[in-house]
């Protein structure tokens, strides 16, 4: 009897042991919980390792944390959390969602998309994990795949006002841009107060070259945000389009004011100078965002084409601006239209002319909408020193892009 007691007592004992630690998790759980409601993030985290260390195998308590480091802009640490929890529980498709959108924190695009269309196996009614992969395909440039994604989730959720939003971002991407105006209109229709909205519409309208429209734009995302950069930067654009390049230094100069480690401001706001005439501080701007980023092939053929153009004779340099344009097509491995346009221009004017009508025709292959490369290809082609047979085979080939 004494030996059944005993055993009977060793039971309860660890019966009790494991009751006391379910509820100090739970306690510890639900402190988290309660705590990064309230947005106090860090006591959050620590109580949400308090679970963990009380139950180490609850993917739960690890993806909980993960979240709120998320929240707390430290996705590596949130990464770690991540991971942890998808290997403790495989199945649980929103620790599978929340690593995808680590991953898109720190660009790590492709491990979001392996990460994301885990979630999307298993919960192919996600419109969360499809918005989340749409974004890591974005990242990627991949904005056919983008779009695919954005469509899907849509339809899942039609109320939703960013996927709109992000689809007519990936419109944009793939050069779309009525449609894509077509998507913002929708987004604004149900949420009218996101500058983002407005601003992104701006977009699509200034690469339509309807620069009235995309100041429109462009202002009520200010009215509405007066803090938003990026629409500053985009009136600057639209103005430069409109050949107010004196306003549009002035834009530029409000961003780079609170941003002065982007190449992207320094680039526009000397394309606005050399447009002015001013080549020295176009120069100066575009060295500028090239010592900022190393490998900004905007800004080493906006170079090219000031050392190409520039009537200062101490600063045109045709062979230095052919080396440049043809670096920074390299640099984009001839994925921008724009990039190859510039190069064609260097191109045509240091006699290349074959080279020229054949980067023109690459970025018209990337680009085909683009009246511009076009009507530029049309004036070319009668004017490269070659034989008749060869000019009506470059012909023919040159009518199959439409």
């Amino acid at each position: 009897m004494r030996g059944k007691s005993a055993i009977l007592l060793i039971i309860l004992l660890i019966t009790m042991s494991v009751e006391a630690y379910a509820v100090s998790f739970v306690d510890s759980y639900r402190r988290g919980l309660d705590a990064e409601d309230s947005n106090n993030l860090d006591e959050a985290i620590s109580h949400y390792t308090d679970a963990i260390k009380t139950m180490p195998n609850s993917a739960h308590a690890w993806a909980k944390r993960g979240e709120a480091y998320l929240r707390k802009t430290e996705p590596n640490m949130a990464i770690k959390d991540l991971v942890q929890a998808t290997k403790l529980d495989p199945a649980y498709s929103a620790a599978f969602v929340r690593l995808g959108f680590a991953y898109n924190a720190v660009n790590e695009y492709d491990k979001a998309i392996d990460a994301l269309s885990v979630a999307v196996t298993l919960d192919p009614l996600s419109a969360e994990a499809l918005n989340t992969r749409g974004f890591a395909y974005n990242g990627k440039n991949d904005y056919a795949s983008a779009v695919k994604d954005f469509e899907k989730a849509i339809r899942l959720n039609p109320k939703d006002a960013k996927l709109y939003n992000n689809l007519g971002f990936a419109l944009n991407g793939i050069r779309d841009y009525k449609a894509a105006i077509e998507e913002f209109d929708k987004a604004i229709q149900l949420d009218a107060n996101k500058a983002m909205f407005y601003n992104n519409r701006g977009v699509a309208y200034l690469r339509l070259k309807e620069f009235d429209k995309a100041l429109e734009n462009f202002d009520k995302a200010l009215k509405l945000d007066t803090g938003f950069t990026s629409a500053y930067h985009n009136r600057g654009m639209a103005l430069s389009g409109k050949g107010r390049h004196d306003k549009a230094l002035e834009e530029f100069g409000k961003v780079i004011e609170v941003n002065q480690n982007s190449p992207i401001l320094y680039k526009d706001r000397g394309t606005a100078y050399a447009k002015l005439g001013e080549f020295e501080l176009a120069k100066k701007d575009f060295e500028k965002a090239i010592d900022i980023d190393k490998k900004f092939a905007p800004a080493y053929s906006a170079l090219a084409l000031l050392y190409l153009n520039s009537p200062d004779k101490s600063l045109r340099n045709p062979a230095l601006a052919l080396r440049y344009a043809e670096k920074a097509v390299q640099m984009t491995k001839g994925d921008s239209p724009d990039l190859l346009e510039s190069l064609s221009e260097v191109q045509y004017a240091t006699n290349h002319r074959e080279a020229a009508i054949d980067s023109l025709r690459k970025a018209i292959a990337i680009d085909p909408k683009n009246q511009d490369y076009q009507q530029m290809l049309s004036k070319w082609q009668g004017r490269a020193s070659q034989p008749a047979s060869s000019l009506e085979e470059e012909n023919a080939t040159f009518r199959t892009l439409w």
